[in-house]
């Protein structure tokens, strides 16, 4: 009983300490999960600026093909413009010829409505002098009203204008100064993002040497638990091994002490069913000697009183009916007890027999 209490402290010390290292494991495991969570999201922040770095190339390359494309199409451009010129400038040659032409025959044609006309005009010449000076002097006192209306009108123009410059004047200088300011804006918020991608640069560094570190000292510290893990193991293996060598010792040495007691009570009651058999049979044999001396003894006796009766009586005299009748009745009796306790006899030695037979069968059977 100690010791299967000693084996059962034993089993649960081990399981314990198998519990213990499992928890130990799934500590390990849970960190390493972070770890790696951690590392993954890192990858995941590299690989998304490099693809936003990607991005920027492509937008580059995108816009230098695009320039490249507006240069080119520029210069088809100026290719069509000058082609288009150059059929113009040929046209207008070619209408310039016509012209000539058709201004050679015009001028034919003028010069001889204009000896028309200047006859004509001659006649219309005094009446439009006289018409134009009455117009001149329409025109003289429009002219003298349209001055002064122009004068009033650019006075109030360069009184505009002037306005319209202090105004642009002043628009530009606050553009100037906005300009600036944007300027100075931009450049504080680059210098600001430079040295934040310094930090950000150096803290990454940092970041991964101490991942690296921390790395490291995991896969030293897990190699330490494994190699403890696998030592205890093997000592509870072991151990266990030990144990139930001893228990299979004390097992088989039980079993053979249990077979060796029962072949030992076995044979005691195959010993003690033979010397029971053969006391039954000697007794069974004894019986049926005394049954049979009985038998004989009474028979003789039966024989002898028959003898002593017929002896008895004369000679001369004769057996009534009724006597005769006795005398057989009580000789079959006699035959027929004595018939009976032999075939007791025989039958309880029988049953004797076969039962020993049966303890010994049962016997050999249970060894």
């Amino acid at each position: 009983m100690a010791e299967k209490n000693v084996v059962a402290a034993e089993k649960k010390a081990a399981a314990e300490k198998k519990a213990a290292a499992d928890k130990k494991a799934a500590a390990d495991k849970k960190a390493a999960a972070e770890k790696k969570a951690a590392a993954e999201k890192k990858a995941a922040a590299e690989k998304k600026a490099a693809a936003e770095k990607k991005a920027a190339a492509e937008k580059k390359a995108a816009a230098e093909k695009k320039a490249a494309a507006e240069k080119k199409a520029a210069a088809e451009k100026k290719a069509a413009a000058d082609k288009k010129a150059a059929a113009e400038k040929k046209a207008a040659a070619e209408k310039k010829a016509a012209a000539e032409k058709k201004a050679a025959a015009d001028k034919k044609a003028a010069a001889e409505k204009k000896a028309a006309a200047e006859k004509k005009a001659a006649a219309e010449k005094k009446a439009a002098a006289d018409k134009k000076a009455a117009a001149e002097k329409k025109a003289a006192a429009e002219k003298k009203a349209a001055a002064e209306k122009k004068a009033a009108a650019e006075k109030k123009a360069a009184a505009d204008k002037k306005a319209a410059a202090e105004k642009k004047a002043a628009a530009e200088k606050k553009a100037a100064a906005e300009k600036k300011a944007a300027a100075d804006k931009k450049a504080a918020a680059e210098k600001k993002a430079a040295a934040e991608k310094k930090a950000a640069a150096e803290k990454k560094a940092a970041a991964d040497k101490k991942a690296a570190a921390e790395k490291k000292a995991a896969a030293e510290k897990k190699a330490a638990a494994d190699k403890k893990a696998a030592a205890d193991k093997k000592a509870a293996a072991d151990k266990k091994a030990a144990a139930d060598k001893k228990a299979a010792a004390e097992k088989k040495a039980a079993a053979e002490k249990k077979a060796a007691a029962d072949k030992k009570a076995a044979a005691e009651k195959k010993a003690a069913a033979d010397k029971k058999a053969a006391a039954d049979k000697k007794a069974a044999a004894d019986k049926k000697a005394a049954a049979d001396k009985k038998a004989a003894a009474d028979k003789k006796a039966a024989a002898d009183k028959k003898a002593a009766a017929e002896k008895e009586r004369p000679s001369s005299a004769t057996k009534s009916v009724s006597e005769k009748k006795r005398d057989q009745r009580t000789q079959l009796l006699s035959v027929s007890v004595s018939v009976n306790t032999g075939k007791i006899a025989a039958i309880v030695s029988v049953g004797v027999v076969a039962s020993a037979i049966l303890v010994a069968a049962l016997v050999f059977i249970a060894s």
